[in-house]
């Protein structure tokens, strides 16, 4: 390289760390401020102010989610929210109409996103300012979903409120509650909106209130805890495993129905009766959009009598149901799709063995039907 040349390549070198080190200056700066405020927002975001939050406002103290499978290009957090309206709609008794609005109303105001910034004083999914309520309150996807439904804390009128709503374009029911300066915005999210319906995963989510929740946790950790134990049929007491007869004779285990019927006494002190088809005479009949975990499932066979249930498990959420399911098998945890007609090719119904009345009295050890004699030879395990 000659030395003139040698010369530019320095000097262009020494000009280009000059700029480097001006860019640092200038850029370092303002990354750490928006790293600081990122940290407040989330912390907002997470903490709010629990002293204003008022989960009895529905009745709605979590949301059961079944799991929540890919729909278009949302996340984990989008899907989420969109299960939460759905849950609170359900429980306000919205129609499906009126869960179609809602999701498209917070996809236009935040993405689907429980956001701790916005417009002005605006936060949250359906981006709601101050006088609407609290700001844990309109952080809470919950609340604000609860508000954009019924209301506001200052009087802003909520989609119920709004005459004829179901008969409305989206767009229009929308801005009826929004008030915005961009009414026709909402109208672009319908098709989304309804496909996010379209997903089980979303359109099955209900609310349940926090002493529920609980149990169904407890009932579901009883349940597993005897994964692995062997199928006997006939056998199986309150207290655990025991020796069955016949096709179960010498095998310690249990059959599908002396199964539940342990798992249940031992989460909640309930008695269930001994046989599959008089457990289902004996719980309160759910719809299988509304099953959550812990809930029993009853199966019948269309060459079954009517009436009669051969096998019966119990639901863990997520699209699952865990089982004592036949000879030769161990008590698992499989897949199955209920929003289908005849999950398993035959027809199924949910159960729960408890009404929100009288959960505390069920500790202790309420009965929910007769002890049948011990059917030797019967077909229901």
């Amino acid at each position: 390289m000659d030395p003139v040349t040698a010369l530019a390549a320095a000097e262009l070198k020494r000009r280009l760390w000059r700029l480097v080190a001006r860019v640092v200056a200038i850029v370092m700066p303002l990354a750490i401020v928006a790293f600081l405020a990122l940290t407040v927002f989330t912390t907002s975001l997470i903490a709010g102010d629990p002293s204003d939050s008022d989960p009895a406002v529905t009745g709605c103290g979590t949301v059961n989610r079944p799991a929540a499978v890919s729909v278009a290009s949302f996340d984990s957090e989008q899907l989420a929210n969109a299960q939460t309206i759905v849950a609170v709609g359900r429980k306000l008794g919205v129609p499906r109409e009126g869960w179609v609005i809602a999701i498209s109303t917070a996809l236009q105001e935040s993405g689907l996103r429980n956001l701790p910034f916005g417009d002005r004083d605006s936060i949250g999914m359906f981006q709601q300012r101050d006088a609407w309520g609290s700001r844990a309150e309109r952080l809470d996807p919950i609340q604000s979903t609860s508000m954009f439904f019924r209301g506001g804390r200052g009087g802003q009128r909520g989609l119920l409120s709004v005459p004829g709503y179901l008969d409305l374009p989206v767009a229009q029911a929308a801005q009826a509650v929004q008030v915005s300066a961009f009414p026709d915005a909402y109208a672009r999210w319908e098709s989304i909106a309804r496909q996010l319906l379209g997903a089980p995963s979303i359109s099955m989510a209900s609310c349940v209130s926090a002493p529920e929740a609980e149990q169904d946790g407890k009932v579901i950790d009883v349940a597993m805890s005897q994964l692995g134990v062997p199928y006997s049929w006939g056998g199986g007491t309150l207290t655990g495993p025991g020796p069955g007869f016949g096709s179960g004779a010498g095998v310690v285990g249990f059959d599908c129905s002396s199964f539940t019927r342990y798992v249940w006494f031992q989460a909640a002190g309930i008695t269930l009766p001994r046989v599959a088809t008089d457990q289902a005479a004996a719980v309160t009949h759910v719809p299988l959009s509304e099953v959550r975990a812990g809930d029993l499932l009853f199966f019948h066979d269309p060459r079954d009598a009517a009436g009669v249930y051969h096998h019966v498990g119990l639901y863990a959420g997520r699209g699952q149901i865990i089982h004592a399911p036949t000879t030769g098998r161990s008590v698992e945890v499989k897949t199955i799709d209920l929003s289908t007609d005849k999950p398993w090719g035959e027809d199924v119904f949910a159960g729960r063995p408890f009404a929100t009345t009288w959960l505390r009295s069920s500790r202790s050890g309420r009965s929910l039907g007769p002890e049948p004699a011990w059917l030797l030879g019967s077909a229901s395990s």
